[in-house]
C-alpha cells in the first residue's frame, strides 16, 4: 500500500527538509518503493512508492504543475478509469500508459475541489494550492485507506501513516480514555475522525478537508444514507444485477501482474469473492492462492451453533472453482497474546475483536511469504453483499411462521409500545449498570464509572431502538465515518501487500441497499441472505451456498489461550490485584 504525507509551517517563510525527512523514514512500510518529494515556501509534500517504478501503468513520480500553481500528491487505485479518461479526452492508448495516481492527478486539475465524486476505487489526495497558500485533503468513499492529520501551534502535518505524524514530536498528545473506554466495551461510538488521542485525527471516508492558515474545515462529500429504493420486474432480476455488480467490483481489483490471494472463510463473503476471481482469471490462464484459518484443537465446545473450522467449506469453494490453490493456516508460531501486541504495533491503539489478530495476521504473512501481492477479502459482506434481510420486512403471517407464537407476540409488543415507555423500562432496569456487565469488559470499573460509560451507550441505543433494517445496516457499515479501510491499509502496509475489499465497492454497496429489504429472505423456505445466495447458484457448491451456519474463526482461542496460561497469568496480574 502506498501512501501521502506532507507538513504546512506556516511560522516558517521556507519548508522544513528536516521534518519531512523525519515523516519520510517513520514510513518506511508505506515507501518501499522510495519516496519523491516536493518543497516550496511553507509547503513539504512526498508521495510514497509502494514498489519501484516499473514503466507503463506503474506509481508515477510526484508532479506540480507550475501552469496551475497546484502542486498534488496522491495514492491508491482507480476503478472508472475509461469513464474519467473519456471525461478528461484521453486517448485510450495513452490511458494505457497512466498509472492510477497521475489520472488522480488530472482528475484534481480539471475539476478541482469537485474532484472526490467523480473517483471510484481506494485513494487519497492531498493538494497543495500555491498562492492561495490552501491545502485541499481528500480521501475515497468506502476504500482501503489511510489518512491521518495533526495540527498545532504555526503547523499543520498529514500522512497516510500516523507513525509519521507521531515522529515529528511537535505537539503534546493526549489520551482520549472515552474512546478507550468505548474500544475496550466495543461499543462502535469511536469511529469516525477521533483516534487514541485528542490531538491526532482521521479523515474519515467520503469527506475532504479545507486547510489553510486560519485553520481547517472537513466536509461529507457523499452519502451512502441517500441511496434510493429499485424495484425490478422479477426478484430474479435482483440476482442478476448482483452478480454483474460482484463481478465488476472483483475485475477492477485484479489489475496486478503479480501473484493474487485472498483470504478465504467458509462464509458466503470471501466465498463469492474468491470463485469470482478464479472465474476472471481462468480466462486468463491464471491461477488464484487462498489462505485460510484452521484451528490447532477442536472448538466444538467453544462456538455454540456455529462450527470453528472453516477448512472443509474453503476446500470444497477451492475444489468448485478448479484454479484455487489452497493453504490452510493453524497460526501455530503466533499466540493470541503476540497477535494483539504486533496488533498494537501496527496500529498504535487497541482494536476491537483483538482475538481475531493473531490469525489474520498470520495469513497475512503467509501470503507475503508465497511471493502475493495483493490479498482479496470479504470484510465488508455482511451489511451488503450477504445482508440476511430483516424478519420484520416480511408479512406478519411469516413473522408469526419463523419466530412462532411467543416470541412473536413480545416481540410485538415491545416494537408497538410508546417509544418514551419503552426508553423509561430500559433505563429503570439498567441503572445502575448489572454489575455483570461491568466485570464482563476490558474496562476497569472505576474508569467506567467516572466516565458514565455504561450509562452513556445505554442512552445512544434506546435513541435508535428498535432499528429498522436501513439503519441496522447503515449501524454495520458506518458510512462516513468506518475505519476498517484504515486498518486494512495499516496491515497491507506492514505485510507489505495490498489489501483490497470487493465487498467494499461503492456501487455494489449501493445495489445492495437500493434492494427492497423482504427480497433478502426467501419467502418459500424463510431461508436468510437469499439474494447472494441466488447469485451465486451455480458458482458455489450449494454444501457452502445453503449453509446456514456462521463460522468462527477464533474458535480454538481458548485452547491457545491455556496452552500459555502463565503468560495470560503475567499479563493480567495487574488488573486482578487491582480489583481485588
Amino acid at each position: 500500500m502506498s501512501g501521502i504525507l506532507g507538513i504546512l509551517r506556516w511560522d516558517a517563510p521556507v519548508s522544513q527538509p528536516a521534518a519531512l525527512q523525519t515523516m519520510l523514514t517513520a514510513a518506511a512500510d508505506w515507501a518501499r518503493g522510495g519516496a519523491d518529494r516536493w518543497e516550496q515556501g511553507p509547503a513539504s509534500l512526498a508521495q510514497l512508492r509502494s514498489q519501484e517504478p516499473s514503466g507503463a501503468g506503474s506509481e508515477a513520480l510526484l508532479c506540480g504543475d507550475a501552469g496551475e500553481r497546484v502542486t498534488v500528491v496522491t495514492c491508491g487505485r482507480v476503478d472508472n478509469r475509461h469513464e474519467l479518461a473519456e471525461a478528461l479526452g484521453i486517448p485510450s492508448g495513452e490511458l494505457g500508459m497512466l498509472s492510477d495516481t497521475e489520472l488522480i492527478r488530472r482528475v484534481y486539475l480539471r475539476w478541482r475541489e469537485q474532484s472526490p465524486p467523480r473517483l471510484q476505487g481506494d485513494w487519497a489526495l492531498a493538494a497543495w494550492h500555491v498562492r492561495e497558500k490552501r491545502l485541499f485533503l481528500a480521501r475515497d468513499r468506502f476504500g482501503i485507506t489511510a489518512l491521518y492529520h495533526l495540527a498545532g501551534p504555526g503547523f499543520f502535518a498529514f500522512a497516510s501513516s500516523r507513525d509519521s505524524l507521531l515522529a515529528l514530536g511537535l505537539a503534546r498528545l493526549r489520551m482520549d480514555e472515552l474512546y478507550l473506554a468505548q474500544v475496550l466495551i466495543a461499543w462502535p461510538a469511536y469511529h469516525g475522525e477521533r483516534t487514541i488521542y485528542h490531538e491526532l485525527r482521521r479523515l474519515p471516508p467520503a469527506h475532504c478537508l479545507h486547510v489553510d492558515a486560519g485553520g481547517s474545515a472537513s466536509r461529507c462529500y457523499w452519502r451512502l444514507e441517500e441511496t434510493p429504493q429499485v424495484r425490478l420486474p422479477r426478484t430474479e432480476d435482483y440476482a442478476e444485477t448482483l452478480r454483474s455488480h460482484l463481478d465488476e467490483a472483483v475485475k477492477c481489483r485484479l489489475r496486478s501482474p503479480g501473484p493474487l490471494a485472498v483470504s478465504l472463510s467458509g462464509g458466503l463473503d470471501s466465498s463469492s469473492v474468491t470463485v469470482t476471481a478464479a472465474s476472471l482469471l481462468r480466462a486468463r490462464g491464471r491461477r488464484l492462492a487462498a489462505f485460510t484459518s484452521v484451528p490447532l484443537s477442536r472448538t466444538e465446545a467453544f462456538v455454540g451453533k456455529c462450527f470453528g473450522d472453516e477448512y472443509p467449506f474453503a476446500r470444497s469453494t477451492a475444489e468448485f472453482a478448479g484454479n484455487v490453490d489452497l493453504l490452510a493456516v493453524d497460526a501455530a508460531s503466533t499466540t493470541p497474546l503476540e497477535g494483539v501486541r504486533r496488533y498494537l504495533r501496527i496500529h498504535g491503539e487497541p482494536a476491537h475483536a483483538a482475538g481475531n489478530a493473531f490469525w489474520m495476521l498470520a495469513v497475512h504473512d503467509a501470503a507475503r511469504a508465497q511471493g502475493c501481492q495483493v490479498l482479496l477479502t470479504g470484510q465488508m459482506g455482511n451489511a451488503g453483499l450477504s445482508w440476511p434481510g430483516d424478519i420484520y420486512s416480511q408479512s406478519v403471517a411469516e413473522q408469526f411462521r419463523q419466530l412462532g407464537p411467543r416470541q412473536w407476540l413480545v416481540e410485538s409488543l415491545k416494537r408497538s409500545a410508546p417509544r418514551q415507555l419503552r426508553m423509561a423500562w430500559q433505563r429503570w432496569r439498567n441503572s445502575p449498570p448489572p454489575p455483570d456487565r461491568v466485570r464482563a469488559s476490558a474496562l476497569h470499573p472505576e474508569l467506567a464509572r467516572r466516565l458514565r460509560v455504561h450509562e452513556q451507550r445505554l442512552e445512544a441505543e434506546l435513541q435508535s431502538w428498535p432499528p429498522g433494517p436501513l439503519q441496522a445496516r447503515l449501524a454495520i457499515l458506518k458510512p462516513g465515518r468506518n475505519f476498517i479501510g484504515a486498518i486494512h491499509a495499516q496491515q497491507g502496509a506492514a505485510a507489505g501487500l495490498e489489501i483490497l475489499d470487493p465487498t467494499s465497492d461503492v456501487r455494489l454497496l449501493q445495489f445492495c441497499l437500493s434492494v427492497p429489504d423482504e427480497v433478502h429472505r426467501d419467502r418459500e423456505t424463510g431461508l436468510d441472505r437469499w439474494l447472494v445466495r441466488e447469485a451465486m447458484k451455480g458458482r458455489l457448491p450449494d454444501a457452502v451456498r445453503l449453509n446456514s451456519r456462521r463460522g468462527r474463526q477464533a474458535g480454538d482461542l481458548v485452547p491457545r489461550l491455556r496452552a500459555i496460561a502463565s503468560e495470560v497469568d503475567a499479563t493480567l496480574v495487574d488488573r486482578f490485584q487491582i480489583n481485588a
